[in-house]
């Protein structure tokens, strides 16, 4: 799915997650593994790949570390 303005912030969150999961999962790590390599909670990881994110961003951004998405963020603010 391409995001667009016209997504609700539920939708964009749920397809984050979505793309996370199968970042995560291509890289054969385990949410838990994840979570440790990141420096989160593993709850943290689920609730980012299910989209019911009520996390702080410096938590987003240590598993965007991982999963080599840091670079990716230039484009999200130029």
């Amino acid at each position: 799915m391409k995001i667009t303005k016209l997504h609700t912030d539920q939708t964009i969150l749920r397809e984050l997650g979505v793309r996370i999961a199968g970042l995560r999962l291509a890289r054969n790590l385990t949410q838990a593994a994840l979570a440790e390599e990141a420096g989160v909670s593993r709850s943290t990881v689920e609730r980012l790949e299910s989209g019911a994110v009520a996390l702080h961003l410096s938590g987003f951004l240590r598993v965007c570390r991982v999963l080599d998405l840091i670079d990716g963020l230039n484009m999200l603010v130029p």
